[in-house]
């Protein structure tokens, strides 16, 4: 059985403490890109246990369960484990406020990557020297694991030695990969809801469309958005 699980457990302080979830993004609240996207696929949340009655009241076609530790998405992803590793082959895991528009979602074992702005820099282009802003391909919050044994040691071998600190995610993909390769997965139509001027720029949730909209330019292995 695919499953997946929503990580929204944390302190959320880019948000003022809210939960992303609930806030709205392209006109409606984040849970529904999530349940736009994970349609058919049986979902769980994992939140703060004071936001569970209004998580579970807002996205009702998901179980939610509390988690009251901030220990990072690798320690939320412990707490589920815990309850659902025996009944799953595979699992998607999905940051919060990570939002894709409807697409497949591979099996096996990846990270989603996209394309996200770098710093402003003088490039060189087939017609000269430029300036533009390079897009590197970076993970971007949503992954898949298809061998729950595995990932549950590989937590296990993250977590053994973090005494409840925040754990980033990178941690957990370098101990699973030991065991499983973990490729690459580009994802399209991706959109941060992490903080308020990411939110701005996220599309009407109706109108949001599988093609990125940004106009981007071939420059050797950079996409660049230019400047001139």
């Amino acid at each position: 059985m695919r499953r997946a699980v929503i990580l929204a457990a944390g302190k959320s302080t880019r948000l003022g403490g809210e939960n992303k979830l609930l806030v709205e993004a392209g006109g409606v609240p984040v849970h529904q890109w999530h349940e736009r996207l994970l349609r058919d696929i049986p979902t769980t949340i994992i939140t703060r246990p004071e936001d569970v009655t209004a998580v579970a009241d807002a996205a009702s076609w998901a179980k939610v369960i509390p988690h009251d530790k901030f220990d990072g998405p690798v320690g939320a992803l412990a707490a589920y484990l815990q309850i659902y590793l025996d009944r799953m082959d595979e699992l998607i895991v999905l940051f919060a406020d990570t939002l894709l528009v409807p697409q497949p979602l591979p099996e096996r074992s990846w990270v989603g990557v996209a394309p996200a702005p770098a710093r402003t820099w003088d490039l060189y282009a087939p017609w000269g020297w430029t300036r533009g802003v390079p897009y590197l391909p970076v993970c971007v919050g949503v992954y898949s694991f298809d061998y729950p044994d595995r990932l549950r040691r590989a937590v296990k071998r993250a977590t053994e030695h973090s005494e409840g600190k925040d754990l980033p995610m990178i941690e957990l993909l370098n101990e699973y990969a030991r065991s499983t390769p973990l490729r690459d997965n580009p994802v399209r139509g991706w959109y941060d809801a992490g903080d308020t001027d990411a939110i701005r720029r996220v599309p009407n949730f109706e109108g949001a469309l599988l093609e990125d909209p940004t106009r981007l330019e071939t420059v050797g292995w950079l996409d660049v958005a230019l400047t001139r």
